[in-house]
């Protein structure tokens, strides 16, 4: 990767996290970046195509990232290996700001270049993780893994969001790990008597 292709991707990952893609100037993406103007059009075509290549590359090192935590959590048993896959996750997301920044900003504006993986496309060691602790009974059998992933994910991203606001012990691993504990726990667990759906 060239330098001034590089330094771009950097600071308009900074600037698109601050102010998303219609609130980005080109003109604060190339003062930050040290670059001229014309390198936007050279590598990416239009300041579109500059935050398309920024949304890809987040979303690519976030992977990269998770993988090997994905790979570790599949060697567990379902319960720990849930744990420390939404553990990862958590962890890695927190350690990486412009990734939220840019999802909420790119959920907003809906310009389409963060598209969401379809249930074919969900990390398949979770999915396998989740299926091996149904056939356990350690997983409840009547919710579709989809669901249950969505729910977590949906936690672990709103957790980022909210925490501030409420200052509750806002990025403490006390925290992270009440919240996977309530995802893999539920909230009061089977209720005798009471028909779950």
């Amino acid at each position: 990767m060239s330098d001034s292709r590089a330094a771009l991707l950097d600071a308009a990952a900074e600037e698109f996290a601050r102010t998303g893609l219609h609130g980005t100037r080109v003109q604060a993406v190339v003062r930050r970046a040290g670059v001229n103007e014309r390198m936007i059009y050279h590598h990416f075509g239009s300041k579109e195509g500059l935050y398309a290549a920024v949304i890809d590359e987040q979303r690519t090192g976030l992977a990269a990232a998770w993988a090997p935590v994905l790979d570790r959590a599949a060697t567990l048993d379902p319960y720990a290996g849930m744990r420390a896959a939404f553990t990862g996750f958590y962890d890695i997301l927190r350690a990486r700001p412009r990734v939220l920044a840019l999802m909420l900003h790119e959920s907003l504006s809906g310009s389409g270049a963060l598209s969401l993986p379809t249930a074919d496309r969900l990390p398949r060691a979770i999915r396998d993780l989740y299926e091996r602790g149904q056939e356990e009974d350690v997983f409840r059998a009547d919710c579709p893994f989809e669901v249950a992933y969505a729910t977590a994910m949906g936690a672990l991203v709103a957790l980022q969001v909210f925490t501030p606001p409420l200052a509750i012990e806002a990025g403490t691993p006390e925290l992270r790990d009440r919240v996977i504990g309530q995802l893999l726990d539920g909230m009061t667990g089977p209720v005798p008597g009471h028909a779950t759906r």
